[in-house]
């Protein structure tokens, strides 16, 4: 199966580059195209990453398992989104968490030394590869101050002003289950049904389904603001 070049605009390695470029890209390059069923783990915690992985359709998600079942999620990935690559050059290159296929989808695999014949005729692509991986690390920063960021409204109301920013709007469509939101944040989904409610009812925002619209975003960051100055970080 051969990758779809618009798609591959998406994705940061690619960025900048031509379809009738990227084509031309891909004739010579090795690589290869798997599909995976919903569910499907597409690569296991403490399996080799010795390959680029590139979603070509559908939603990855990826988990953090601990010993005692649980997991927590880190991430969802759409097309263009890339898997493996903050440990792919590392000299221990086993995966650290469980990526899974959250839909049906599609994944295009570049192994390791073909990226590197690749960087070599093209310290432009090397560069965008680099910025891929800060882009990561910011992505992951922000997973991390918002799971520890107090209490749980604060965490709900720092990722959708986040998610605000992302999407340019005030009006927001979410980009997971409420479910899967729950887990994103650490939490029960009974607890963030009761969050949301809360804030609902203060008008700061409304919502239906995945679509949640924000009515009062400078009441919100002067919510953040006043936890961020209070003595003990409490609301």
């Amino acid at each position: 199966m051969k990758p779809d070049a618009a798609v591959l605009q998406a994705c940061l390695l690619f960025r900048g580059q031509s379809v009738e470029e990227i084509e031309s890209l891909l004739q010579k390059m090795m690589y290869t195209v798997s599909g995976f069923p919903r569910k499907a783990v597409i690569l296991a915690e403490g399996d080799t990453a010795d390959r680029l992985g590139i979603v070509l359709s559908g939603r990855v998600e990826v988990q953090k398992n601990h010993p005692n079942g649980s997991g927590v999620t880190i991430a969802h990935l759409n097309e263009g989104q890339t898997i493996g690559e903050a440990v792919l050059f590392r000299r221990d290159n086993r995966a650290p968490a469980t990526v899974t296929a959250a839909d049906p989808c599609t994944v295009m695999f570049i192994g390791k030394q073909e990226l590197l014949r690749m960087f070599t005729a093209d310290t432009e692509m090397l560069t965008r590869f680099i910025e891929n991986l800060s882009e990561r690390l910011v992505l992951v920063n922000r997973k991390i101050e918002n799971l520890s960021a107090g209490p749980l409204r604060r965490r709900i109301i720092d990722f959708l002003l986040e998610q605000a920013e992302l999407q340019a709007s005030g009006l927001l469509k979410l980009p997971f289950s409420r479910k899967e939101w729950a887990e994103h944040l650490n939490t029960a989904r009974p607890s963030l049904s009761r969050e949301m409610g809360i804030l609902r009812d203060q008008g700061w925002l409304r919502f239906k389904g995945r679509e949640i619209t924000l009515l009062e975003q400078e009441q919100m960051r002067n919510y953040i603001h006043s936890i961020q100055t209070a003595p003990d970080g409490r609301s």
